[in-house]
């Protein structure tokens, strides 16, 4: 029987040779007790010479029997030496691909590729990590093919020489947003990117690891950063090392969004969406568009301060983790989010109506939990020495600011096809539009207290296991969303 009438897409194969020497240097890592342990123990040379002779057999026997293939629309996978195993993926239940590749794999011309599913939120299902571009792109022609037994191909004439290596490194993950029938949704620019820097979260992580280091860690900083420190910097006073030290985590911010976020680029490949990104290394994510269940739209303080937002999607197998895969696009002025959206998946229906706001008798609800907490700290601080005593005037304020601001900010809306979604954390402001059968699960929380006052609480779950919901509401609205959110057949 030929493998077209067995549906084979593409038939069993071997990753790259390269994984040879990447399969080795991960066992002689596993391996490195042992080597320490003959070096050290005074063993004769030819033991670790037969050490490495093993670990060079492991690697090369894990290599012939590690293969790939796509056959019936089904994904599979085979590894182990001894215990031998098959993981198979439906094609239909591919959420998402993501190819990468780090700044060696760029060297060496092979590129890595993680295939999620629907229950494996943390991880990817299926991971292989040396594809030469062509075999790349054949591999993902196949899992977009859906449940199509063939790719059609047109393998050409077979070159030559340097044209086969050229050939072989080739890919148009790349070059995606060149090709015929493709749309680009959007390019962040330089400008964006330094923005989209300036205002998240990287330079703050930063800036708490470097303090952390100098105070606690600075002697075993190198001799030349520690000399600079102590030498020129240290003598003008604590105000310039601070400086010095917040200096030192910007640049090292833009240096790795720079590395991450470099020509950001969105784009609709048909029944796909594609991302690509990077400097050094690059990454890829390819997402269908019928696995999308909503968009999330962010407002963290300081970008809703500057009128931008970033964009997310809900997808099955992507959680909260995977940052870089749920990302659709990374800042976008809020006022043109909506036309974004609507250009990358206009299958997403929006509410033809405004947002609905709640009634003020749900506000003073709001006001409970923030100053609570508040209320807890100011009594806390109340025990501090000396002039600090004074930061507790600080809770109650922020506390009333807080609750006050969910309030207003706390709004939704629910038609035949969609549903809307926006409400406050502690600083950034989050609202999801969904597909109103899109979610895995709702949920209505209530309580003696709020159901004298009318009032309920709504959330609704993805199956990437994020959530989305309103605190208070009216309970009778929140009953209409536990009643029609979910279920796509529901009258309202």
């Amino acid at each position: 029987m030929s493998e077209s009438a067995r549906g084979v897409a593409v038939p069993g194969t071997r990753l790259h040779p390269i994984y040879l020497i990447i399969g080795t240097a991960k066992t002689v890592r596993q391996a490195i007790p042992f080597l320490m342990l003959t070096i050290f123990g005074g063993a004769p040379w030819w033991v670790n010479a037969a050490l490495f002779a093993l670990v060079m057999v492991v690697a090369v026997a894990q290599w012939q029997v590690k293969k790939y293939s796509v056959v019936g629309g089904v994904l599979l996978v085979r590894s182990g030496v001894i215990n031998r195993s098959v993981r198979a993926v439906p094609n239909a239940r591919i959420t998402a691909v993501a190819a990468s590749q780090s700044l060696t794999q760029r060297l060496v011309g092979v590129w890595g590729l993680t295939v999620q599913s629907p229950g494996d939120r943390y991880a990817s299902t299926v991971s292989l990590t040396c594809l030469s571009g062509r075999r790349l792109d054949e591999l993902r022609a196949a899992l977009e093919a859906g449940d199509r037994a063939t790719v059609p191909t047109d393998p050409g004439p077979t070159p030559t020489g340097i044209r086969r290596y050229l050939a072989w490194r080739r890919t148009s993950v790349a070059s995606a947003a060149v090709a015929d029938g493709v749309q680009v949704i959007a390019v962040l620019t330089t400008a964006e990117m330094l923005i989209a820097t300036a205002t998240g979260s990287s330079i703050s992580l930063i800036l708490l690891a470097v303090l952390v280091v100098w105070f606690r860690f600075s002697d075993y900083l190198p001799v030349r950063a520690s000399e600079f420190m102590h030498d020129i910097i240290e003598p003008q006073g604590l105000a310039v090392v601070l400086i010095t030290l917040v200096v030192v985590a910007i640049v090292a911010g833009v240096v790795v969004d720079a590395l991450r976020l470099h020509r950001f680029t969105l784009i609709r490949d048909g029944e796909v969406l594609r991302t690509s990104r990077g400097l050094l290394g690059k990454q890829t994510a390819t997402i269908p568009v019928g696995r999308v269940q909503a968009v999330r739209v962010v407002e963290g303080f300081w970008r809703m301060l500057l009128g931008y937002c970033s964009l997310q999607v809900e997808v099955a197998g992507i959680g909260r983790v995977n940052t870089n895969q749920r990302m659709l696009f990374p800042l976008v002025r809020a006022d043109r989010a909506e036309s974004l959206i609507r250009r990358a998946l206009p299958e997403l229906p929006w509410p033809g109506l405004p947002l609905l706001v709640l009634p003020a008798r749900v506000h003073r609800r709001y006001l409970t939990l923030p100053l609570g907490y508040a209320a807890g700290f100011t009594l806390l601080m109340l025990f501090l020495p000396g002039w600090w005593k004074l930061v507790a005037i600080l809770p109650l304020p922020l506390g009333f600011a807080l609750g006050v601001a969910r309030a207003r900010e706390a709004r939704w809306r629910v038609d035949d096809r969609s549903v809307i979604l926006r409400w406050r954390r502690l600083l950034d402001r989050n609202t999801v539009i969904a597909h109103r059968g899109g979610g895995q699960m709702t949920e209505l929380s209530s309580s003696p207290s709020k159901a004298k006052a009318g009032v309920a609480g709504f959330k609704m779950r993805f199956s990437s296991g994020r959530g989305a919901g309103i605190r208070y509401m009216v309970e009778s609205d929140a009953l209409l969303l536990l009643h029609t959110v979910g279920r796509a057949d529901a009258e309202r």
